[in-house]
């Protein structure tokens, strides 16, 4: 599966033609701004060898960020044996993360299998928590079963190429979350709600928009 991700960048007509899962290109847009494009190849991509079972999760909106929690219930209880943070920023959680799972979610809604999770009250969460950042993640489903695989890019690895001292963008592989297909449901829905709490989600949108044309 291949995404394809643009942000702005400084003003350059650099392209760089890649092998491995990322390809790049900065492009002129003629207004002293640019647009920095990315081809991101998940088939070429390592796969992330931390791996986590979750059956719930939850979306929050902070200050500068996204947080994405997974979390693994004590059977039987609303209580949190442990849980996974992921830092997405903003930018990357609407134009990445959203904007890519729109024909999934859709799917996910009209499906007659996947029938929404009883919800829970109530949620004590875990003293065991382990955080990371991601700015990409390319989620499967199988039946009953998902995969959500988390990466990050950093800002370092995109600076360097454009600079021109590297010819490739290291996609670092974060973690694997697996979940039953009926959270992915419940997790891009609370994403919804999140995005109609982000002020500058249509303008990211519309910029990627205006970019492909």
């Amino acid at each position: 599966m291949s995404e394809k991700q643009r942000y702005t960048a400084q003003r350059t007509d650099v392209e760089q033609a890649q092998a491995g899962p990322v390809k790049i290109r900065f492009t002129e847009s003629g207004n002293k701004e640019g647009f920095l494009e990315l081809w991101l190849d998940y088939e070429k991509a390592e796969t992330p060898t931390r791996a986590y079972f979750a059956d719930y999760v939850s979306v929050v909106k902070g200050r500068a960020d996204v947080t994405l929690i997974f979390g693994r219930l004590i059977p039987g209880s609303s209580d949190l044996r442990s849980q996974v943070e992921i830092s997405f920023p903003r930018d990357s959680f609407v134009s990445q993360l959203w904007r890519s799972t729109r024909d999934m979610h859709e799917g996910l809604k009209d499906s007659a299998r996947i029938h929404p999770l009883e919800p829970l009250e109530r949620v004590a969460l875990s003293n065991m928590v382990h955080t990371s950042r991601a700015n990409n993640v390319f989620i499967a489903l199988m039946g009953e079963e998902a995969i959500c695989d988390f990466y990050y890019i950093a800002p370092s690895e995109l600076q360097f190429v454009r600079m021109g001292r590297r010819h490739t963008v290291t996609l670092e592989p974060i973690i694997r979350i697996s979940l039953p297909a009926p959270l992915v449901l419940e997790f891009l829905n609370q994403c919804e709600q999140i995005i109609s709490q982000i002020p500058e989600a249509e303008g990211i949108l519309k910029r990627g928009e205006d970019a492909r044309q």
